[in-house]
């Protein structure tokens, strides 16, 4: 899936939008562009406050780019890699930093996962050993709404 325009019905129900328009990363923020987007006929949303944003004088901890960015789903083509000793360290180590039922999820592809958490699945299997090329079983391009885990 690789989007070329943002359209209204791709923001999230919970996404906090941002009415700052005189923040110089306006044109390229997600929080930005669903204020923009937004039809006339809703009614209310949830925003940042205005108050709590000026205190932040450099960097917007608040900031998510309009730029897409690569998914993965699923690890099972790289499960089918891996010795017994190394499978066992690896799922034992994933589950305890999410739990079973995630594990299992994103396994299977049921649940993508963002660059950073493809970067500590990596992480992990670098960990146990594992020295082939790590590829995911597929990819897909989307916006990078906040984090996952």
């Amino acid at each position: 899936m690789n989007k070329n325009e943002l359209t209204f019905s791709d923001i999230p129900n919970n996404f906090l939008w941002c009415i700052n328009r005189q923040c110089t990363k306006a044109e390229v923020c997600l929080r930005q562009l669903a204020e923009r987007l937004s039809p006339e006929e809703l009614i209310s949303c949830s925003t940042i406050n205005l108050k709590h944003l000026a205190k932040f004088k450099k960097e917007c901890p608040y900031f998510r780019s309009n730029k897409q960015v690569r998914y993965a789903r699923g690890f099972l083509g790289i499960l089918e890699n891996l010795t017994t000793r190394q499978a066992r360290f690896f799922i034992n180590r994933v589950i305890s930093n999410s739990s079973r039922r995630t594990y299992y999820r994103i396994r299977n592809g049921e649940r993508a996962l963002s660059p950073v958490e493809q970067q500590s699945i990596i992480n992990i299997l670098k960990e146990c050993g594992v020295t082939f090329s790590i590829e995911f079983d597929s990819y897909f391009e989307d916006y990078y709404w906040g984090n996952t885990l």
